[in-house]
């Protein structure tokens, strides 16, 4: 593990430096401080530069391991997590723990040097095709087809993967880290989410304000957006049961009197009872998906005529599960419907159905 000096600052303006430059300095605009992987030929130029960025090289004994570090970092800091490693059997060894992070919604950052630009499909060094391993677990993929774009495509692939939420992918020709270009450090794009439309709102506020007996599911986008306070404080307001979604008790606290455990697979039979009485249920952050809605213990719990009021910061999300779809077909209405207008963070949706809920 190589010893960072003070961080530095990135250039600014358009200059001379090579892509290994380019690539770095991009890291460093992105507040890039740590780095996983195994230390390879395809990249170590730009691996010499860490230590003058102030980029602290994290060496693991498995990349699958650096992968799932970089998952890690990312959710614990909400930062982007980066790995890296040699080109080849160094890469694919990457695959699990980038599927991990796709279903985790972690903005990991994976650089995948690969096999020389001038001997692509001749067998070269440790070749393989890097793009198609990962198309489907990533949410943006850049391959560097001129190494005067370093700065652009790197920088695009990490606004992504907040932009996002996901994996991406930069896949780098061993050669193209060497040269000289002429190229400007993008500035971060900066992202703000709002709290959602306010037809969304007003609906959800009136199911709510007319549900018999809420239930409420916290998920994993509880803890991504930091509103683990908003749904304590709305969980009071409905004076609302809590079920946590699968592998996401950290998503309300089990010591509030209002929590009453995790759904799915091996969960608590409190919880699943409780939720099959719900004519509303609030899912925060959850996509609820199969693996935390089924049958357990011989209870199928899933509260099939309950209207749903989906929170989530992706719209791909939206009933993915189809559970909500299914009542939309039985004549029931669905809050939100997966337009864009639906497409808010956790925090700021809790907090504007909380005023809405306040002023009934």
């Amino acid at each position: 593990m190589n010893k960072p000096v003070d961080l530095a600052m990135p250039v600014s303006g358009r200059q001379k430096m090579t892509p290994s430059e380019a690539f770095v300095e991009t890291l460093v605009s992105r507040g890039v401080k740590d780095v996983f992987g195994i230390v390879g030929s395809a990249y170590m130029d730009a691996l010499d530069l860490f230590p003058l960025a102030g980029i602290r090289f994290i060496s693991v004994a498995h990349e699958q391991g650096a992968g799932h570090m970089a998952d890690g970092y990312s959710r614990v800091s909400g930062r982007h997590g980066v790995c890296i490693a040699q080109n080849g059997p160094g890469i694919t060894n990457f695959v699990t723990a980038v599927a991990a992070a796709y279903w985790a919604h972690s903005p990991v950052v994976v650089v995948t040097p690969e096999t020389g630009s001038m001997t692509l499909g001749l067998g070269g060094f440790q070749e393989t095709e890097q793009i198609p391993i990962f198309s489907k677990i990533t949410k943006y993929q850049a391959h560097i087809n001129n190494k005067a774009r370093m700065a652009e495509l790197t920088s695009r692939a990490f606004d992504r993967a907040l932009l996002e939420m996901g994996p991406t992918q930069i896949n780098i020709p061993r050669d193209f880290f060497y040269g000289d270009i002429e190229c400007e450090i993008p500035a971060a794009v900066a992202i703000e989410r709002g709290a959602g439309g306010d037809t969304s709102l007003d609906h959800a506020a009136a199911l709510l304000a007319d549900a018999q007996f809420p239930v409420i599911v916290a998920g994993g986008g509880v803890v991504m957006g930091n509103a683990e306070a908003d749904a304590i404080a709305l969980a009071e307001l409905l004076q609302a049961p809590v079920a946590c979604s699968y592998l996401h008790n950290d998503a309300f606290p089990s010591t509030h009197k209002l929590w009453c455990g995790p759904l799915g697979y091996q969960g608590s039979k409190a919880a699943m009872k409780l939720i099959s009485k719900a004519d509303v249920v609030l899912a925060l952050g959850t996509r609820l998906g199969p693996f935390g809605t089924l049958p357990q213990h011989g209870l199928d719990y899933w509260p099939k005529q309950a209207k749903i009021i989906q929170i989530d910061a992706d719209a791909a999300m939206l009933d993915i599960a189809h559970l909500t779809q299914t009542l939309t077909e039985r004549g029931y209405e669905m809050c939100p419907r997966g337009g864009r207008s639906a497409v808010e963070e956790p925090d700021h949706r809790h907090r504007r159905l909380l005023r809405t809920q306040r002023k009934r």
